[in-house]
């Protein structure tokens, strides 16, 4: 004979217990609700002793209203996409909100998570991963429905976005690398086209030629460690041909200076300049002690959930376009820095 599960605790059964009118339990639950502080006491205690939870979602549904955000998100497995994430669902919650985060992984619709997204009357969406295409963000602007794109682009001027000045990245590397006189650059870079990636990694190039100084791509399979000591291969049988290098993310460089090292011998900066990009915590670790430019994930979260905010509250406003500049950081990867 099997056990009959128990029957959910309802908003109707904290009535009961609480002596109270089943609105004024929903009123004891929502954020200022017009319920007396004596009332509210009441009800939650009833609540605590029936085991009662809200069904935020079900109420959302049912008002086409919600606390709930959704955060899609690819490259999970990459530090400074986790710390983007981690502090965005933080910033959310502050606020009151709740994220539901959807992994997305780069071979993956896009529009399709997205609709599953708008399918549950989320508050909003922040988008760390592909760039939505022109159909999603009209949907999501005809609905009303808050849409904020980090380092993803511009794609159109009905969405906020917040990213990185790809073309100060490009510069800043140019000239952490060239301060000390290396003028034999190179910048490798993952094959797969992103807005924030490949454009500092364009960027870089198109400065070397503005200052008709020769540069050397080297292309890698992803922006993972695993690609960064796969193309450090071809970076090594190069050594004689460059003394400065821009690693399109720090990972990638991490990668890089393993290999060099087995393979080669590489002492940093002595033999060769390397700057990478995002400041990931394992870039300042004692083995590395990576130059690169920081890319300040907190600030972006700040950005873009104030934005989101704002966005909820003034849904006809004119979107706005957070730029955000890097910081160098120099360490021991390039030569002694003065200014």
């Amino acid at each position: 004979m099997t056990d009959t599960p128990e029957k959910p605790v309802t908003s109707f059964d904290v009535a009961r217990r609480a002596g109270v009118s089943r609105s004024m339990v929903s009123r004891a639950f929502t954020e200022g609700g017009n319920i007396s502080q004596k009332s509210r006491e009441k009800v939650l205690k009833a609540a605590q002793e029936l085991g009662y939870r809200v069904n935020f979602l079900a109420r959302g549904l049912q008002t086409r209203q919600s606390n709930l955000v959704g955060i899609v998100a690819s490259s999970l497995d990459t530090p400074f996409r986790s710390k983007q994430v981690r502090l965005a669902a933080q910033e959310f919650i502050s606020h009151g909100y709740r994220p539901i985060l959807l992994p997305f992984e780069p071979d993956d619709d896009i529009e399709h998570w997205l609709s599953v997204m708008l399918n549950y009357s989320v508050a909003g969406v922040l988008v760390t991963s592909a760039t939505p295409s022109s159909k999603i963000i009209q949907e999501c602007h005809r609905l009303r429905m808050p849409l904020v794109l980090i380092n993803r682009g511009q794609t159109q001027d009905i969405a906020d976005t917040v990213q990185i000045d790809v073309a100060q990245a490009g510069e800043l590397a140019f000239n952490m690398l060239t301060r000390s006189g290396h003028k034999r650059l190179a910048v490798a870079h993952p094959r797969k086209p992103s807005y924030s990636v490949t454009g500092r990694a364009t960027a870089f190039i198109d400065k070397c030629h503005s200052e008709q100084i020769p540069v050397k791509e080297f292309i890698a399979s992803s922006q993972s460690y695993e690609a960064g000591y796969d193309i450090g291969g071809s970076i090594g049988l190069a050594l004689d041909q460059i003394d400065g290098l821009f690693c399109a993310t720090d990972l990638m460089a991490l990668g890089v200076m393993d290999r060099l090292r087995a393979d080669w011998n590489v002492r940093f900066p002595d033999d060769l300049q390397i700057v990478g990009c995002d400041d990931i915590d394992q870039a300042g670790w004692g083995s590395y002690r990576l130059s690169t430019m920081r890319q300040d994930a907190g600030e972006q979260v700040l950005a873009a959930v104030g934005q989101m905010l704002d966005r909820i509250n003034n849904p006809e406003a004119p979107a706005r376009h957070f730029n955000q500049r890097l910081t160098p950081i120099f360490r021991n990867t390039t030569m002694s820095y003065h200014d």
